[in-house]
C-alpha cells in the first residue's frame, strides 16, 4: 500500500523503515496520510485503544527520565505532584511510588483523587494545591497550575495550550515518546495503523 509520512519527530524513521521493511511504498501524494496526533488527519491511528494505552506508558516511562535526569535529588523521597490521573497520569502515579516518591495527585473529580488515594498516594482538589514540591508533572491540557511551586522542576506533558496559566519555567515535553524511546513509539504506532486499516478494510 503506498502510504505519506508527515511527522518529523525522530519516530517516523523509525516508522518510515518498518512501513518499508512491511512491504509499504512510502510517496509524498497517498491518500493513506500519518500525521501526529495532535494534526487529527489522515488514518486515524490515534484513536485506536491499545495504541492510546502503550503510548501513555512509553510517555510515562519518558518523564520518569527526565524527572532522573534533570532534578538534583532522588526519586526516593521526592515529593512530586502529578496533575491528573488518566492514564499517563496513571502509569506515572505508579512508577514514581514503586522507586519510593511521595506523590501527590491534583485532580478536579472526587472519583479520580478516590482512586489516587487507593493507589496510596496523597490527593488534592485542583483549586487547592500545596505550595511547595520537589517536581510537577502535568498530564492536563488546560490551564490549571499557577507558578513553579517552590522552585519545583516543572514538566508539562500536556499539548498546547499546555498546563500552567501563568510564565514559569516549565519543561515542555508534548509528544515524549517519540523523542525518549523512539523506536518503541514506532512499533506501536505501526501496530495501531495496520490495525485501523485492517478495520477500515473490513468495514469498507
Amino acid at each position: 500500500m503506498d502510504l505519506t509520512l508527515l511527522g518529523t519527530d525522530p519516530r517516523y524513521l523509525y516508522l518510515k523503515r518498518r512501513l518499508e521493511l512491511d512491504g509499504h511504498r512510502l510517496t509524498p501524494d497517498s491518500p493513506y496520510q500519518i500525521a501526529p496526533p495532535s494534526w487529527r488527519q489522515g488514518v486515524p491511528y490515534y484513536k485506536d485503544e491499545i495504541y492510546v494505552i502503550e503510548n501513555a506508558a512509553l510517555t510515562a516511562e519518558g518523564a520518569l527520565e527526565l524527572l532522573m535526569r534533570r532534578s538534583n535529588r532522588a526519586l526516593a523521597g521526592m515529593e512530586v505532584l502529578v496533575v491528573g490521573l488518566g492514564r499517563i497520569g496513571g502509569f506515572l502515579t505508579g512508577m514514581l511510588s514503586s522507586l519510593g516518591a511521595h506523590v501527590t495527585v491534583a485532580a478536579r473529580s472526587e472519583t479520580a483523587r478516590a482512586a489516587a488515594r487507593a493507589r496510596g498516594c496523597r490527593a488534592v482538589d485542583l483549586e487547592h494545591i500545596p505550595p511547595r514540591f520537589d517536581a510537577v508533572v502535568n498530564t492536563v491540557p488546560a490551564p490549571v497550575l499557577d507558578g513553579d511551586y517552590g522552585g519545583a522542576l516543572c514538566i508539562d506533558l500536556a499539548s498546547a495550550p499546555g498546563g500552567w496559566a501563568t510564565d514559569a519555567p516549565v519543561l515542555k515535553a508534548p509528544g515524549l515518546p517519540g523523542l525518549y524511546a523512539p523506536k518503541a513509539a514506532a512499533d506501536v504506532m505501526a501496530e495501531a495503523i495496520y490495525r485501523v486499516m485492517e478495520e477500515e478494510t473490513h468495514h469498507g
